[in-house]
């Protein structure tokens, strides 16, 4: 968890303040509520990025989805947003 400190829990947190096991964001939601630094949402970008690509320890979510949008302009650059998801809960059998 060293190269994502803090960010499991701020995406818990925004998803819990949100009351939702799933939705689109973009890093720019989760700046805008944070205050976050540009080197501070590429590392949130790296890490729902690397959610898509598989679980990441205990973070209790997965990125299902990522879509590119396109900007206004075509100067404007391509943003992506992120299809957040609860992964789902497995039960362990305690066998006595």
């Amino acid at each position: 968890m060293k190269k994502y400190p803090g960010i499991p829990e701020l995406l818990e947190q925004y998803m819990a303040e949100n009351e939702s096991d799933e939705r689109w964001i973009t890093v720019n939601e989760l700046r805008d509520r944070f205050s976050l630094t540009r080197y501070q949402c590429n590392t949130v970008s790296g890490f729902l990025r690397r959610l898509a690509a598989g679980s990441f320890g205990k973070c209790p979510f997965i990125v299902q989805k990522i879509e590119r949008t396109e900007g206004k302009n075509p100067s404007d650059p391509k943003k992506c947003r992120y299809f957040i998801k609860r992964k789902m809960q497995t039960t362990r059998k305690v066998y006595a």
